[in-house]
């Protein structure tokens, strides 16, 4: 079925803001979002207009976050949540806007807005609770996890840094697959590195044996060798943990200890 005018010229000026919002040309995407809302007018009810419009503002976006005009961003987000509210069993829609938050969160990241990061996290964390059948999704929210894991992992943050490796756990528990550990496996690695120190014997258990699991979900040795990092980790603060109860590193009950 051919493309009707309407919709290739809306194409058209999408491509333009994208093509613009690469060079920095900040007052062309001004311009030419402005054309694009102007032709979409009378045209709102129209669900192949809405999936356009909150294309549009989500490529507006990164143009935004790169020059630091965050109330622009959020104002993207906001525009496109209303679009989705209009059609929210849309596929389409739910996956642009979790791309609109996950590029969001790159930005915040960035410029080290860590209130702004754990608020625009749980927003995606809760939106993907609520679209769990929805892969594109996911497949954002994994993104946003490990890209905040690193961040508050660099500023030694152990507090955050447990609480993602478990989100991590629980997200490629229920979605397991190359596409998401390919996504959150550094994440992953980073959080075991800082946080494993938190964890308790059943803990750390539990966590050798899911990651037992992961390795089955893939064969790209990238993502093995992570895991496998991770393993070895995970041994090291069980012998740690071991050795504070005054066992030896193999879980043997030491001599100067018994009675």
């Amino acid at each position: 079925m051919p493309t009707s005018p309407v919709i290739q010229e809306l194409k058209s000026i999408i491509s333009s803001i994208i093509s613009q919002g690469k060079t920095g040309n900040m007052r062309a995407v001004v311009q030419s979002l402005h054309e694009f809302e102007k032709r979409t007018k009378h045209k709102k009810n129209d669900p192949a207009i809405q999936v356009l419009s909150a294309q549009a503002y989500r490529h507006s976006l990164e143009p935004f976050g790169v020059a630091k005009k965050f109330k622009d961003v959020e104002l993207m987000i906001i525009k496109i949540e209303h679009l989705l509210k209009e059609n929210p069993t849309s596929e389409d829609m739910q996956e642009i806007f979790s791309e609109a938050l996950n590029a969001a969160i790159y930005h915040y990241i960035m410029n080290e807005k860590e209130k702004e990061i754990h608020q625009t996290l749980t927003r995606l964390g809760e939106f993907a609770n609520k679209n769990q059948v929805n892969p594109f999704v996911q497949f954002n929210y994994a993104m946003s996890l490990s890209r905040v894991a690193e961040y508050f992992v660099s500023k030694e943050n152990k507090e955050v840094a447990y609480n993602i490796l478990w989100e991590i756990i629980g997200i490629v528990t229920f979605y397991p697959g190359k596409e998401i550990l390919t996504q959150v496996s550094e994440g992953l690695l980073q959080c075991v590195k800082i946080a494993g120190g938190r964890l308790t014997m059943i803990e750390l258990d539990d966590l050798a044996n899911r990651i037992d699991e992961f390795i089955n979900f893939t064969n790209e040795f990238g993502i093995q060798q992570k895991l496998t990092t991770c393993q070895g980790l995970i041994v090291q603060f069980v012998a740690g943990l071991r050795m504070r109860n005054g066992y030896s590193p193999d879980g043997k009950l030491q001599r100067i200890y018994k009675k």
